[in-house]
C-alpha cells in the first residue's frame, strides 16, 4: 500500500531528478555565498546538485580507500570540490559511503537514489550538463567547478564506462556471489530486487571502470606492446584497452582493482595476450608462444602486427607500478599457449 512515507520519499527523490535549471542556479549561489562553519559547529546539510557531484565522483575514486589516516591522500578533485562546497573533503567521501549503501544505518534516500541513477546513466548525465552549464552562466570557471568527467558527451549514454568488455554482460552472471551484499543492502533499505541488483551491479561495473582509468594512466595510455598511442582520441574510442592480466573472472575482490594486475594495449595485443599467445615473464620480457611464432612464418600480415613492431619488454613510464609477479606467473601458467 502507498503510504504517506512513500509519497514524502517520492517528493524529496524528485527534488534530486527533477532539477530544474532555475533550481540549480539558485543551489549554486547558496554554496556560493556559504561560510565555512566555525569549530563545533555542523556543516549545513547537503543540497542536491552538491549530492549529484557526488555521485559522479564515483567515477573517479572509490571512497573506502580514503578515511581519516589518508584523506590528504584524495585525488585532486575531491580537494577542489570540497573547497567550492565549504566542505572537508571527508565530508564528500562519507557522502558518497552513505550514496552507495555502505553505512546500513544512513538515510534510505540516497542508496535510492544511487540505485535510481544506476539504472539511468543518462539520467545522471543530464544533470551533470545542466550543473555545468549553470556554473558556467555564473560565472564558476573550471578552477572553481570542473568539469571533472571530461566531456561525458563523448561517452554513450547507455554504456559510459570503460572496461566492460573483460566483464560479464549478463547482469545475472556478474552478481554471481554478491548475493549476501544484496540482502544486506535490501534489509537495511528496502530497495526491492530490482534497484538492490542495479545498485550492486553498478558498483562492481564502477569498479572496473576506476580500475581501467588507473590502469591506462599507469601505463602512459600507450599500448605496452607496441608504443600504439592513440592520446588525441576520447578514453571510450576503444582503440586503447586495459586489462586484467589474471582474468577478471578468477580474480579476488582485491586483484580485480589492483593495478599491478592491469596492462594496457591495443585491441590485437589486448586479445592476443588475453588468449595466450603472448605473455610476459617475471622481467618484463614478452613471448610469444609457439603456434603464434609459425604463425609468423605461415600466415599474410601477422608479421606486420607480432614482428618487429612487437616490443622485447614491456614499454612502462619509468613511474609505473610494475605488474606483480603473482599475476605474470598465473598467466604464464593457466593462459599462455608456449
Amino acid at each position: 500500500m502507498h503510504n504517506e512515507n512513500d509519497s514524502l520519499r517520492e517528493e524529496v527523490l524528485r527534488s534530486y531528478l527533477d532539477l530544474t535549471p532555475e533550481q540549480i542556479r539558485q543551489q549554486l549561489v547558496a554554496i556560493v555565498v556559504r561560510e565555512i562553519p566555525a569549530p563545533g559547529h555542523r556543516q549545513v546539510p547537503f543540497n542536491a546538485v552538491e549530492t549529484l557531484m557526488c555521485y559522479g565522483l564515483f567515477y573517479l575514486l572509490d571512497p573506502h580507500r580514503y578515511g581519516g589516516g589518508n584523506i590528504d591522500q584524495v585525488p585532486s578533485i575531491v580537494n577542489t570540490l570540497a573547497r567550492f562546497f565549504k566542505r572537508r573533503p571527508g565530508s564528500l567521501t562519507s557522502k558518497m559511503l552513505n550514496l552507495d549503501g555502505s553505512r546500513p544505518h544512513g538515510k534510505s534516500l540516497e542508496p535510492l537514489l544511487f540505485a535510481i541513477l544506476a539504472a539511468e546513466p543518462e539520467r545522471f548525465r543530464a544533470l551533470y550538463q545542466m550543473i555545468l552549464t549553470a556554473a558556467r552562466q555564473l560565472d564558476l570557471d573550471e578552477d572553481t567547478l570542473p568539469d571533472f568527467l571530461a566531456d561525458p558527451a563523448l561517452a554513450p549514454a547507455q554504456e559510459d564506462l570503460l572496461g566492460q568488455e573483460e566483464i560479464p554482460a549478463s547482469t545475472s552472471q556478474l552478481l554471481i556471489g554478491v548475493q549476501p551484499e544484496m540482502e544486506n543492502l535490501e534489509r537495511a533499505f528496502r530497495l526491492g530486487e530490482r534497484l538492490t541488483e542495479k545498485l550492486v551491479e553498478r558498483k562492481i561495473r564502477l569498479a572496473q571502470h576506476r580500475f581501467a582509468l588507473e590502469v591506462l594512466r599507469n601505463c602512459g595510455r600507450h599500448c605496452v606492446f607496441c608504443g600504439f598511442e592513440p592520446r588525441s582520441l576520447p578514453e571510450q574510442s576503444g582503440l586503447l584497452r586495459a586489462s586484467h592480466i589474471k582474468p577478471w573472472a578468477v580474480a579476488t575482490a582485491q586483484e580485480r582493482v589492483d593495478v599491478r594486475n592491469g596492462l594496457a594495449a591495443c585491441p590485437t595485443h589486448d586479445a592476443a595476450f588475453d588468449q595466450g599467445y603472448l605473455t610476459v615473464n617475471g622481467g618484463y620480457r614478452i613471448h610469444r608462444a609457439s603456434v603464434l611464432e609459425q604463425s609468423l612464418v605461415k600466415d599474410q600480415g601477422v608479421p606486420y602486427y607480432f614482428g618487429a613492431v612487437l616490443a622485447s619488454h614491456l614499454l612502462l613510464p619509468e613511474q609505473a607500478k610494475r605488474p606483480a609477479l603473482r599475476y605474470l606467473t598465473y598467466h604464464g601458467e593457466h593462459i599462455f599457449k608456449g
